[in-house]
């Protein structure tokens, strides 16, 4: 019987020409995909046309396009003639700043668009119904008006005492005497304090105003919202001629309110 000797070595040496024969197959293959590929792109390169405009304006139908030409726009074709593709016209600088005044506007009207839901979100937290903000201006206009008559009271108290100073004034002057410092800082107090009422007064008829923008806003927006009307809006604005300017009295909620600018001494 014949005994075969293994040789480690052997098994080695031949395992490797296997493993290198395998791998040499393995890059062929690989190569030849490549060029495969490449070929592929070539051909469909060669069968790509464009077709775009001269300088003179006339067609033209190539396999490149030059570069002085690519701006203005162009046409991809492919080998049967059939549009695949249409790269517009690069834009203008001033069709650049139009989109981008397009934009900033849209991005403008965004944030309005916003601002105006989160408002809403606000009005119907507050009110229910449009008369809801009605009461709530009544009140607000009833506190001015308030302030506003105290102020007048007190034009009209402190004239009483203007008056009363002038006549214990004139009463010196008769008796050849001078007028007292005391009774000249009196008169000049009292003065200033009508000064000051008149002034206070004009502010807060400022403010009314103020307030009936404010809540005539409101207003209108609560019955958009709503759909129903402020049927308690009208008569206050009636009620309110006596204080404010008649030309310019909002006629109803869907004109804005506003105030008598000028002041009321009596």
């Amino acid at each position: 019987m014949t005994l075969l000797h293994f040789s480690p070595k052997a098994a080695s040496r031949s395992s490797r020409k296997q493993v290198s024969a395998i791998n040499g197959k393995g890059t062929a293959r690989l190569c030849v995909t490549l060029a495969a590929a490449c070929l592929l792109v070539e051909l469909a390169q060669a069968s790509t046309l464009y077709r775009y405009r001269d300088k003179n304006g006339s067609i033209v139908l190539n396999r490149t396009i030059p570069p002085e030409f690519v701006g203005q726009g162009y046409e991809v074709l492919n080998d049967k003639g059939r549009v695949i593709e249409v790269i517009p016209p690069a834009l203008t600088d001033a069709q650049i700043a139009a989109r981008e005044a397009e934009k900033r506007r849209q991005e403008m009207l965004e944030k309005q668009r916003k601002l105006q839901e989160e408002q809403d979100r606000e009005l119907k937290l507050l009110y229910s119904h449009p008369n809801d903000v009605v009461r709530i201006l009544k009140r607000r206009i009833q506190d001015i008006q308030s302030v506003i008559s105290l102020r007048q009271s007190q034009i009209v108290t402190t004239r009483k005492e203007i008056e009363a100073l002038e006549a214990q004034a004139a009463e010196a002057q008769r008796k050849g005497l001078e007028i007292s410092e005391h009774l000249i800082s009196a008169l000049n107090k009292a003065r200033k304090d009508i000064a000051n009422d008149l002034a206070d007064i004009q502010e807060n008829q400022k403010e009314m105003t103020r307030a009936l923008e404010e809540f005539d806003q409101k207003i209108r927006r609560m019955e958009q919202i709503t759909g129903d009307a402020a049927s308690d809006y009208p008569p206050l604005l009636e009620s309110l001629k006596q204080d404010l300017s008649v030309g310019n009295t909002p006629t109803g909620p869907a004109q804005p309110a506003a105030a008598h600018s000028g002041s009321s001494t009596p």
